[in-house]
């Protein structure tokens, strides 16, 4: 497995993977799994082309083949009032799960996030989404804050 940032070549199959964000769990029932598709692929669309280092996608390589990808970005915590670095998304296709491909990533997230100068790496998980929840807190992942929403529609 070959771990990079991802090119222009790597698009087509960065945004197969892309609806993974919204369709392989349920979201919760005031989100439209459609809408979010859109919304993530442009977002994800952007940030392969970005020309600097955050945001960022990188890709994970099996075979010639993109395997996974992992959007990483820098937020500013409300708190301390300074950046720190954001897995803004992570997927990993179908017929690669479970082969170390989220933690290879996570690691790059940490490497990228270490030497843009940040001391903190986050990320979002929805609730419903108990695998990937998982997996964040083997790697050292913990909650911090819990955002409520109150659809108002």
């Amino acid at each position: 497995m070959l771990i990079r940032r991802a090119g222009p070549a790597d698009t087509d199959a960065i945004l197969a993977l892309v609806p993974r964000l919204s369709f392989s769990f349920t979201p919760p029932p005031w989100r439209e799994p459609a809408a979010m598709a859109v919304t993530d692929r442009d977002v994800v669309a952007e940030a392969i082309c970005s020309t600097v280092d955050d945001p960022t996608v990188f890709v994970a390589v099996v075979e010639g083949a993109v395997a996974g990808f992992m959007h990483v970005r820098s937020l500013e915590d409300y708190y301390r009032r300074r950046k720190h670095g954001h897995v803004a998304d992570l997927v990993v296709a179908p017929a690669h799960e479970g082969q170390g491909i989220a933690t290879a990533l996570l690691a790059r997230a940490e490497e990228w996030a270490r030497a843009s100068g940040y001391d903190w790496i986050t990320l979002g998980v929805f609730e419903q989404n108990e695998r990937a929840e998982q997996l964040y807190r083997r790697q050292g992942f913990r909650r911090d804050v819990i955002r409520l929403l109150k659809p108002l529609t």
